[in-house]
């Protein structure tokens, strides 16, 4: 990321609800925070996201995904985590993020769950607003995403990107490549 998306970050901002929220990358420390935000995602959130039955998950599976989503290659990827802080201490509630193939690959898959009592406040457009950017200035020219037919929060964040947006649907999934300038 160059200095100018830098200064974007970290940023508060206020939900609806009036309960703030720190948007700032994600840091290789971070897994324990992973793990506490999958579990308290609902199961239909897991399975729209991960797009699979997560519920009987070992833990320590749990813990390997979390280290390998924390603990990014620069070159490749970037995430943003919404953090919220409540009585019992600092709380990932949102993440978005992106990966792409190789170091020079100009299509990056995209993807954003956001904590079930966090959504429908905007967050979840609001830190794909903010990862357009970061990728742009890796040379990212679009994202792609499978997204599950049934998720029409994905699909309406999306949609609220205010960018086209090329689909396919195939086999109850939806195939998203939305190029990031209008």
């Amino acid at each position: 990321m160059d200095k100018s998306q830098q200064t974007l970050l970290p940023q508060i901002l206020a939900l609806p609800n009036g309960q703030p929220v720190t948007i700032r990358l994600i840091h290789p420390n971070d897994a324990p925070l992973l793990v506490r935000m999958y579990h308290h995602l609902s199961e239909r959130s897991r399975r729209l996201r991960f797009h699979s039955y997560t519920g009987n998950l070992p833990q320590e599976r749990i813990w390997r995904e979390a280290i390998a989503l924390s603990d990014l290659d620069p070159t490749q990827q970037a995430a943003l985590v919404a953090v919220h802080q409540d009585d019992e201490g600092e709380r990932i509630v949102a993440v978005a993020r992106f990966a792409r193939a190789t170091a020079d690959a100009i299509e990056a898959e995209a993807a954003i769950v956001v904590r079930d009592d966090f959504q429908r406040m905007g967050l979840g457009s609001h830190l794909l607003t903010l990862l357009i950017p970061v990728a742009q200035a890796m040379g990212i020219k679009q994202f792609s995403a499978w997204i599950m037919a049934e998720n029409m929060h994905m699909l309406h964040i999306v949609q609220k990107a205010n960018l086209p947006v090329r689909r396919e649907t195939r086999a109850g999934e939806v195939y998203v490549v939305v190029p990031l300038e209008p």
